[in-house]
Formats: structure tokens, sequence, C-alpha cells
């Protein structure tokens, strides 16, 4: 697998981790201080992997 793909998927990947974050706090999602703090870990990865397909593609 190419690094554009699969950087790709790990973003997508994130994004459905973070999904199921709001998922399981629906319908008000309030979030307590752990899922806060997991919801901006998988953020970070989300940015990370756009960094990087967006250095793939410069």
């Amino acid at each position: 697998m190419d690094k554009l793909t699969k950087k790709t998927f790990e973003a997508l990947f994130a994004i459905e981790d973070l999904r199921e974050i709001l998922r399981k706090t629906a319908p008000f999602h309030k979030l307590t201080d752990e899922q806060k703090e997991e919801a901006r870990a998988i953020i970070a990865r989300i940015r990370r992997a756009i960094d990087e397909l967006e250095g793939e593609l410069r």
C-alpha cells in the first residue's frame, strides 16, 4: 500500500474513533474529562495524517 493510501486510511479510522466517542455520548455529547483527552489525542492523529498527506502531495 502506498503512503498516500495508508495515511488516508489512518485519518479515516481516527475519524471513526472520534465518531464512536460522540455516538457513546449522544444525544447531548457531554464528554467526561477522559473522553475529552481521548478526543484531543484522536484529533492530533488526524492532523498528523493530514500533514503527511499534504507533504506527499507537494
